[in-house]
């Protein structure tokens, strides 16, 4: 018996916050069976392995890995394998994934960012579905998280603003944000939209004072380093970047833009130290898949040290 398989099938069902007996009845079999499984007792029917990876959110070789990531559900596992491989067969793989669990009513407020953000790798094809999808996801999570939904308004913005309606945008959160003076969120998403249509220096002035009020905020912190880049702050940028990194650690968009600044600026070593350390971190938390994409854009940079010399 598979040691590592029976430890990562109890490892990934408590992530998943699962009752052996739910776990049982998804699966068509008694408690007692999956505790055996557990701990090592019997093997599952081999049938059975690719129903228990999806109710884990891996792919059934990840089940037989040390510390496998469990994803919130096997179309997010499958979104990250194309987004390191983005082949057309990876894609239609995850699509069709995400198109079984909606049909099945089965999707999260992250799974519908997911779906949203697949068909927004595909460039212009699906704009308009990725909108859509984007919406739902803002639906399912604006009355139990709202730091989700506002980070999903920000998303629908960028979205809006590559599709033209950039003034728009920046008028709805204007007013949005006169009638919600208090919401941060709503702050947040105007500084976003100042940001995607390039408008620096506004986005700057509104951030700067956002910060001041909302100092512990690490979404303003993001914007404020973008803003800065814009208009060549280059060590403010650096600053406002590790402070966003600081205060959070879900989101690792800034350590890719402190890799891509620091190449901008021909500060290839720099570079390489910060594309190594989110290929730790991304490690660190078994995003092994996930790692591959900045383990190579390191790479290049060592090649450009080299050159460099």
């Amino acid at each position: 018996m598979n040691e590592t398989f029976s430890k990562n099938l109890r490892k990934l069902r408590l992530e998943k916050k699962l009752t052996q007996e739910q776990v049982a009845e998804k699966l068509g079999v008694s408690p007692q069976a999956v505790s055996r499984w557990e701990t090592g007792v019997t093997f599952p029917d081999i049938m059975l392995l690719p129903e228990i990876a999806r109710i884990y959110g891996v792919l059934v070789d990840d089940l037989f890995k040390e510390s496998p990531q469990g994803y919130s559900s096997l179309a997010d596992r499958l979104l990250a394998v194309y987004e390191d491989t983005y082949k057309h067969e990876d894609f239609m793989t995850a699509y069709l994934e995400y198109q079984r669990m909606e049909k099945e009513g089965a999707l999260t407020a992250e799974e519908y960012r997911g779906y949203g953000w697949l068909h927004n790798v595909m460039r212009g094809v699906c704009k308009n579905k990725t909108l859509e999808y984007y919406g739902k996801s803002m639906e399912l999570s604006k009355d139990n998280d709202t730091e989700f939904y506002y980070l999903m308004k920000c998303c629908m913005i960028l979205v809006r603003i590559d599709l033209g309606e950039g003034p728009k945008c920046i008028e709805e959160q204007l007013q949005a944000v006169k009638g919600e003076p208090e919401n941060a969120g709503e702050l947040v998403c105007l500084v976003c939209a100042y940001c995607g249509t390039k408008q620096y220096e506004e986005c700057y002035k509104v951030v700067k004072d956002a910060i001041a009020k909302y100092p512990e905020d690490p979404r303003f912190y993001g914007y404020a380093g973008e803003a800065c880049e814009g208009l060549e702050k280059y060590d403010e940028a650096f600053y406002y970047w590790e402070k966003h990194l600081e205060l959070q650690s879900r989101w690792l968009e800034s350590l890719v833009s402190i890799a891509f600044c620091r190449e901008k600026l021909g500060e290839y070593d720099k570079a390489y130290e910060a594309w190594m350390r989110l290929v730790d971190i991304l490690l660190e938390k078994g995003s092994d898949v996930s790692a591959n994409w900045p383990r190579e854009q390191a790479k290049r940079c060592k090649e450009k040290m080299g050159k460099q010399e």
